[in-house]
């Protein structure tokens, strides 16, 4: 009787440890690269810089950049199966700081992507949490002092008025009304072969992609208040179609 118990007992031994075998899996490790985002800054394909190059907007409206600032923030890529990568960004485009422009995305997953999503502005949860670190620090120069939130795009020149010559020209688009989510197609890149690519901005088309904005009577705003709600809603829908994929590399 002794036998058989002790038997039983290296039974049920080997029982538990085979057991054990089965359901420990081997970890899966996923292979990640590294990708730059490069934003160029253009008017209808013509380069900005910062010098007294006077462009023409869709209303055959002269004007200048002296200042041209915007948030992209919360980059997603989404593959082939339709699986989406976040990365968890808050970028500042800078036209003056031209290595600013070049956004370096650590660890994605190697594959195929075909969508890239980003959010022009700054989430509502960041937007209205104070003074911040990164490029949220008020440093920076995109967050208002006498008002909540960052600003989102900031567009300062001069532009030729149809009534009154040389006048000022300052956009400050912000709230978070005016947070646009940009889709932008990929022709399937394949992270893990390729190292970057290339986003174009055109700011023509901030101006007019859907709405037509006219500088003579929109040449100063501030997102401040009621008055600016339609300009801030036709800016939105604007910028949501001004960003087009360029190229790979």
């Amino acid at each position: 009787m002794k036998k058989i118990i002790l038997n039983l007992i290296f039974i049920s031994c080997v029982l538990l440890v085979s057991c054990d075998k089965e359901e420990t899996k081997p970890t899966t490790t996923i292979a990640t690269s590294n990708l730059n985002i490069v934003f160029n800054n253009t008017v209808s394909e013509t380069p900005i810089q910062l010098i007294d190059t006077q462009f023409t907007n869709a209303l055959n409206t002269k004007y200048t950049v002296t200042i041209l600032k915007y948030y992209v923030t919360n980059i997603s890529l989404v593959d082939e199966n339709n699986n989406e990568w976040l990365a968890k960004n808050y970028n500042l485009i800078d036209i003056a700081e031209p290595l600013q422009n070049t956004i370096a995305l650590k660890n994605v997953p190697n594959g195929k992507y075909t969508k890239m999503k980003f959010i022009l502005g700054v989430d509502s949860i960041r937007n209205t949490s104070g003074l911040q670190d990164g490029f949220l620090d008020p440093s920076y120069g995109m967050i208002w002092t006498w008002n909540t939130g960052y600003i989102f795009l900031k567009h300062e020149g001069k532009y030729t008025s149809s009534f009154n010559g040389v006048k000022p020209l300052r956009l400050h688009l912000g709230t978070n009304p005016a947070r646009a989510y940009v889709t932008l197609s990929l022709p399937a890149v394949n992270v893990g072969t390729v190292g970057n690519f290339t986003v174009d901005f055109d700011l023509n088309k901030a101006y007019s992609a859907q709405n037509i904005i006219d500088f003579n009577i929109d040449n100063d705003r501030q997102s401040s208040d009621a008055a600016d709600d339609i300009w801030i809603a036709n800016m939105k829908s604007n910028l949501e179609k001004s960003f087009t994929f360029e190229k790979v590399q």
